[in-house]
């Protein structure tokens, strides 16, 4: 039974999404709507009370005007709404001064109304007990007198609030509740919108959970909504970067396995050779350890070049660009092959300008043109010339190496920069593993350095560059 990482078996988080965002949806609303509540209970009350006094004042208007038209003892029977038995409507005439009753309405049952707030002008709104006990809104305003068109009693005419108040309870209460089905509506629009991400973050954690290292191609994938999708792409791009270094770790490995098989084979049969023949002189015993030396150092060749590789590949190795002469570092390369040139019997030749100064990082561009150099040397036929030419145009300098190629094929160019690839699948010599090649196009892409390679009429073009010039 696979036994699966502690992460995984950890236990769930106690909290809920969806609790906090209930939670915090009904909050947030549910504040908003308190916080709102005041200024609308204020903007009711305001607007009940403005109409509650222009029924006042229209009321007043009516009395004051049947006061001073008719006989104030027919008020009962022109205005009915003030009869004896009535409990909603009433009013009080006073003289002018307003310190003694002239009239009260027949639904005061002999009581006069107060006069409100003292000190203040008329018209003036105030709120009183009724002479039933009920509270109520009152008006006092100044009115013509019936028989002295010069002077003005004082009318305080007063309605029932009962209703009104009833009409501000039940909007409240309808206030209220409306702001708690609202807040319930979003709250539950808000999670059922927001299940539909999780859905797919379900989905997508199911997938991520199927993932294996030896499908590479994999992706998580969904309908995410915009402010997801990021997440998603750079999960994405965290997986690539994932299976890119699953894949170099596993290409690092059977690199090494393919390349020291044969150099430790080498060293196994030298070393039993020379313990096998036990009367062998001397220098057959020198002989097996020679050839034991050349296997452990093609080996160690091997492994650091595998090593910087994979450096490269990593990212781990940052390039540093300085300015440097590009011909003086060629004439230095070319002298210190001139004893390889008489080794293989090949004269290279080169065209070069007195300077031609760039801007890239010195041990990388001196090991790629090193590596184009010696295989160009050590690859041509005898008696052959090998062109080296550097060359300048609008977009910088451009160096080419020309080297004879007899055996190679046009098709041969597609395995350039493969590891351990060989023209001829004998093995690697005592000079080349398969990797000079693979080593320059990597340190060439570290620098974003472009390296070409063409084949006409039996003669190698390798083009590295342009470089941009700096003068």
């Amino acid at each position: 039974m696979t036994q699966l990482p502690a992460s995984v078996n950890a236990p769930r988080p106690a909290w809920s999404l969806h609790r906090r965002l209930a939670l915090g949806l009904a909050l947030s609303i549910g504040g908003s709507f308190a916080l709102l509540f005041p200024l609308l209970d204020r903007w009711i009350d305001r607007e009940i009370y403005q109409r509650m006094d222009l029924t006042l004042l229209q009321r007043a208007t009516a009395v004051g005007r049947v006061l001073q038209e008719s006989d104030p003892r027919q008020l009962q029977r022109l205005m009915p709404e003030y009869e004896p038995d009535g409990h909603t409507e009433f009013f009080t005439l006073f003289d002018e001064t307003g310190g003694r009753p002239l009239l009260r309405s027949p639904s005061s049952a002999g009581t006069a109304l107060p006069l409100g707030p003292a000190g203040q002008g008329t018209p003036r709104y105030y709120d009183l007990v009724l002479p039933d006990g009920h509270a109520g809104r009152a008006l006092a305003v100044r009115v013509p007198a019936h028989d002295d068109a010069a002077n003005a009693n004082l009318l305080v005419v007063a309605t029932e609030r009962e209703s009104w108040d009833r009409t501000e309870r039940h909007v409240h209460l309808a206030l209220l509740g409306g702001i708690a089905l609202a807040t319930l509506i979003a709250t539950g629009l808000a999670l059922l919108l927001v299940q539909r991400v999780i859905v797919a973050l379900r989905r997508a954690g199911a997938k991520a959970a199927s993932l294996h290292a030896d499908t590479p191609s994999q992706r998580i994938e969904g309908d995410f909504p915009r402010e997801l999708q990021p997440f998603a792409d750079a999960f994405n791009l965290g997986l690539h970067h994932l299976y890119t270094a699953i894949e170099r770790e596993r290409r690092f490995a059977r690199d090494v396995a393919h390349e020291l098989r044969t150099p430790l084979a080498e060293i196994r049969t030298s070393a039993e050779s020379a313990l096998a023949d036990a009367d062998a002189d001397a220098g057959h015993a020198q002989r097996s350890l020679a050839a034991a030396v050349a296997a452990c150092s093609r080996m160690q060749r091997s492994v650091d070049t595998l090593l910087l590789l994979a450096r490269l590949e990593s990212g781990q190795h940052t390039p540093a660009p300085d300015p440097l002469d590009l011909a003086a570092l060629l004439r230095e390369l070319i002298a210190a092959l001139h004893g390889l040139q008489t080794q293989y019997a090949v004269q290279l030749r080169a065209e070069l300008p007195p300077a031609a100064w760039i801007q890239s990082d010195l041990g990388i561009v001196e090991r790629i043109v090193s590596n184009l150099l010696r295989n160009a040397l050590e690859y041509s036929p005898p008696g052959e010339t090998v062109d080296c030419r550097l060359d300048r145009d609008e977009s910088g300098w451009l160096l080419c190496i020309v080297n004879a190629a007899p055996e190679l094929e046009a098709a041969d160019l597609e395995h350039f920069g493969h590891r351990f690839w060989r023209k001829h699948s004998e093995g690697g010599t005592a000079h080349h593993a398969g990797l000079g090649l693979a080593l320059a196009f990597a340190l060439a892409r570290a620098v974003q350095l472009p390296m070409h390679f063409s084949l006409d009429a039996g003669r190698l073009t390798a083009r590295l560059g342009p470089w941009p010039a700096l003068l």
